[in-house]
């Protein structure tokens, strides 16, 4: 098939490559214009911008779906369009362009967990499986109907990054064998079954750790931020990330009586050695063992190259 890719992040970078050494044609790749990022506010493309250039694929570069891109098309070859995190609804009057051969890579249970952050969302809810849905696009988000389906276990420890990775290794040859599939007129998509559930796009607001919350909620948070954006706290006015912690082991009776003391609130450090490591009293009693952190304008570290450089106090809190 000859393939119009559409994708603008990371996470589309696989499809594109996978798309590119397959036997289908990408025609054209569609993606959004450079944008600032970063601190320095510098212009840079996205990833797949960057990839497409690599492979010497012709790109679009868009800043939304509107008749200019419409035209674009107009004058391209193709028979279908695979879309992969691409941030932009795609218009009706694109679609039937398409001869309703718009795929999309959906990474959920469909209609579980439709909208801009699933992968996200359950991690927040603390599920324990997941899937990838290869579906076909209609005027209404994530509501098509489905080509393939696939589900698999999350792992206690998975975080973003790690559940976008294995996202990627089901999905990509799942995608490759649908488009085989449908070359031959041998596939047929079934409506989506059960009720649906939404996921929204996440404030700066929403990264901020509530040390209020109980032990699980916080790690489930740490896990869904990841890297980047990242969950983040602030210690004596350091903006801090909050990339790995585990819940921690109640058998040690000094940190159970810590953890009882009214003088301590939600957000106190109440241990802070290099024998029982960095420990962080939460909601309910309970507390967390913060493993990997990352100070504002610094590299990531571990907690003991925190506890070494920065020197926490049991008592300072963490706000």
């Amino acid at each position: 098939m000859k393939i119009i890719f559409f994708g603008s992040s990371e996470f589309s970078v696989p499809f594109l490559e996978a798309l590119y050494k397959s036997g289908h044609k990408i025609t054209a790749v569609v993606t959004n214009v450079d944008k600032e990022t970063g601190r320095g506010k510098k212009i840079l493309p996205n990833p797949v911008k960057l990839r497409a250039i690599d492979l010497n694929l012709k790109y679009i570069e868009i800043k939304k779906m509107d008749d200019d891109i419409y035209q674009k098309l107009l004058n391209l070859s193709f028979d279908g369009f695979v879309v992969v995190s691409f941030g932009h609804i795609i218009p009706h009057n694109v679609i039937d362009l398409s001869n309703d051969n718009t795929i999309n890579v959906h990474p959920s249970l469909l209609p579980k967990y439709r909208g801009p952050s699933p992968i996200t969302t359950a991690l927040l809810n603390g599920d324990e499986e997941t899937g990838v849905t290869i579906m076909k696009i209609n005027e209404n988000p994530d509501s098509g109907d489905i080509f393939a389906q696939t589900k698999f276990k999350i792992s206690l420890n998975d975080n973003k990054d790690m559940l976008e990775k294995k996202i990627i290794e089901i999905s990509t040859p799942l995608l490759l064998s649908v488009l085989n599939l449908l070359e031959k007129d041998l596939i047929e998509a079934f409506p989506q079954k059960g009720e649906a559930t939404y996921t929204k796009i996440f404030s700066k607001n929403d990264l901020k750790i509530d040390w209020n919350l109980r032990a699980a909620k916080i790690k489930n948070k740490i896990r869904a931020f990841s890297f980047k954006p990242g969950a983040f706290t602030f210690l004596n006015n350091l903006r801090i990330k909050i990339l790995n912690a585990s819940e921690y082991d109640y058998k040690d009776e000094d940190i159970k009586k810590l953890l009882l003391k009214e003088d301590y609130n939600a957000g106190a450090i109440i241990n802070a050695d290099k024998n029982k490591g960095l420990i962080v009293k939460c909601g309910q009693q309970e507390a967390l063992q913060i493993l990997e952190v990352k100070v504002e304008g610094k590299n990531k570290m571990s907690s003991f190259d925190f506890l070494n450089g920065y020197k926490p106090s049991v008592g300072d809190y963490f706000k």
